[in-house]
């Protein structure tokens, strides 16, 4: 059957034709009813007319469709009509890996991609299919950037037919073939790596290592010839790559990398060269920018195994180590144990649900800072809440879309990597504040707990992330000005005097001082200066009145008061929450912004659950 555009294949339309080969012709279609474009591969009509290849093609459909991997290219159908025998498979609009070469890859950027078909191989292998046509045009680029590894299968057919056509020109190609493969041998797994790490090879140097005026020439150099040296090709690449390159085009199958995944990973740390860096003569500076490169560590928490792998198959083409745990106590002790750099923490598990688990990594000091991005088929806006009030940093909602998560988790990690870049000024303030809190047994976790209640509060406010960051930093280090103020004065077991009460009421210029030379702490100032004016201007230390208190010391001055009220202090013993509430109400108005009084109040048993009552 010959394929024109206009026509009808199945319920499809064919639209035009994109790709044509020597196994197959690839149109885009559309699928009227469902609203879909899709990819339609036709066998070429001296295959699909003999019911043995058509049999096989159809067999071979069988066993890829299974294969659900991000990166492996998704069949959605077959059909045989009028001749015609085709495939119906996800459209990639992004060109292929060919398309980009010519020239050598920027090597993070082949790295970025090789992992990504790394996954989709390994995939592949352990599910007991081989590729057998490992090339740059069957890996397929979607727009956003993500590979897809194609046609699983048709090589395999085309290798049970012979091995030359009539023409006399080889099947397949012969600049990616293993030497097994070359020499009619019996291929497994290791071949396909051999071939992938052609492919390597060429996106790192811009061209393949063999090449030659005949195919029976490439296949004898495949076999024969030792791995052309990558630093002639360019000069830039390290030993290391060589090295690495070298074991991958072993002619040994058993000499090779195990895996595609461990043939990355060995790759990986070329990419930052930084780390092989001498630093005997570096500045300080430059050597905290040429500190070793670590891969990033995502803890990914559910309690489905399958959707811990589909998370993970997802993140293949992340640069990260991706960990596991299959519930919330589990979890936590591998925080604890190492932690990581994200953590992707589903919702509903037995015992210890996703909510509790999140709320104890961020009011862990030692953890509070890793982003949690929580993964729930539920789906409505209190439970978005409650992932927010319990210290999430995103939520996302079951089943994943990929480029999404792909997307998410970047950004993730870039949050995770600058709270980890900060002045180092900055990790000894908030060591001062926590010193200044362990002076005072009465005082102990008050901060954390006007941290994580201001944050609450900004999230019912609308607040978005970058105040809520803010409420929660400026929340732990709000007092961190007593550092300057007297034992005597700040222990006092009863009231102060009036001198002692001016020199307390330094204490928020003090903490502005302490943390104004941070850039990173810019935000802070006005939590730390004002978080004691009172809404009617008989505060300190400058006497501001309402909406010219900034919103977010008007919301960390609710929670402190109230936090205070209901522990116990030097001075006095501890409030009832009904005795809080009231003095807060009474307030409100004077003392404190009557808004943010009533968002307190409305849900004061979810303040009072973080410990503060």
């Amino acid at each position: 059957m010959k394929v024109q555009e206009g026509a009808t294949v199945g319920a499809y339309k064919i639209i035009e034709r994109i790709g044509r080969g020597g196994m197959a012709t690839v149109y885009r279609a559309y699928h009227p009813a469902l609203d879909r474009f899709v990819a339609i591969k036709a066998l070429p009509d001296f295959f699909a007319d003999d019911p043995l290849y058509r049999e096989r093609f159809q067999q071979e459909a069988r066993s890829v469709a299974p294969l659900k991997h991000p990166n492996i290219l998704e069949i959605f159908d077959f059909g045989y009509e009028d001749g015609l025998a085709y495939l119906v498979l996800e459209l990639v609009d992004g060109g292929t890996l060919a398309d980009r070469l010519g020239q050598p890859l920027d090597l993070r950027e082949a790295v970025r991609l090789l992992s990504q078909v790394a996954g989709a191989l390994d995939h592949a292998h352990q599910h007991g299919i081989l590729h057998r046509d490992i090339k740059p045009s069957n890996i397929l680029i979607h727009t956003d950037g993500t590979a897809v590894l194609a046609d699983f299968g048709l090589a395999k057919m085309a290798g049970s037919l012979r091995r030359l056509t009539s023409s006399g020109t080889v099947m397949g190609t012969p600049e990616y073939m293993s030497p097994e493969q070359a020499a009619d041998e019996p291929i497994g797994p290791a071949s396909d790596l051999y071939s992938f790490a052609v492919v390597a090879y060429e996106m790192l140097t811009g061209r393949v290592p063999f090449h030659a005026e005949t195919p029976a020439a490439i296949l004898l150099s495949h076999v024969t010839k030792a791995m052309p040296a990558t630093h002639e090709l360019r000069g830039e690449l390290s030993a290391h790559v060589e090295d690495v390159l070298r074991r991958g085009l072993a002619k040994s199958p058993e000499d090779r990398f195990s895996s595609a995944a461990a043939f990355v990973a060995a790759l990986k740390p070329a990419a930052w060269p930084g780390r092989h860096s001498d630093n005997a003569n570096m500045t300080p500076a430059t050597r905290r920018l040429a500190r070793p490169y670590r891969t990033p560590a995502v803890l990914v928490v559910d309690d489905g195994e399958a959707n811990r792998e589909l998370i993970e198959a997802c993140l293949a083409g992340v640069d990260c180590h991706v960990r596991s745990a299959v519930d919330g106590v589990s979890a936590l002790k591998a925080v604890e144990a190492s932690p990581p750099d994200l953590v992707l923490l589903d919702v509903q598990m037995p015992g210890m649900d996703g909510y509790e688990v999140c709320r104890r990594i961020k009011s862990n000091p030692a953890s509070r800072l890793i982003p949690v991005v929580m993964i729930t088929s539920l789906d409505d806006t209190d439970d978005r809440v409650r992932a927010l009030e319990a210290g999430a940093d995103d939520y996302m909602t079951k089943p994943v879309d990929r480029v999404e998560l792909v997307a998410r988790v970047a950004s993730a990690l870039r949050l995770k990597s600058l709270y980890d870049s900060l002045d180092s000024a900055e990790q000894v303030i908030f060591a001062l504040a926590s010193a200044v809190e362990a002076k005072d047994p009465f005082t102990e976790a008050h901060t954390q707990r006007v941290a994580e209640s201001a944050r609450m509060i900004g999230v019912r406010l609308g607040l978005g992330p970058s105040h809520l960051d803010a409420l929660y930093r400026g929340g732990l280090i709000h007092d961190i000005g007593k550092i300057g103020i007297p034992d005597a004065i700040l222990l006092k077991p009863g009231p102060l005097d009036a001198d002692e009460q001016i020199t307390m009421h330094l204490h928020p210029i003090i903490g502005e001082n302490i943390v104004a030379p941070l850039r990173s702490g810019a935000r802070l100032l006005p939590i730390i200066r004002n978080h004691h004016e009172h809404f009617d201007g008989t505060g300190y230390p400058d006497r501001l009145s309402g909406a010219g208190i900034p919103q977010l010391a008007r919301i960390v001055a609710v929670c402190d008061a109230f936090d205070a009220l209901v522990n116990d202090r030097p001075y006095r013993a501890r409030k009832t929450v009904e005795e809080a509430l009231a003095i807060l109400r009474d307030g409100a108005g004077r003392q404190w912004d009557p808004q943010v009084v009533e968002v307190f109040v409305a849900d004061v048993p979810a303040f009072a659950s973080l410990g503060a009552a």
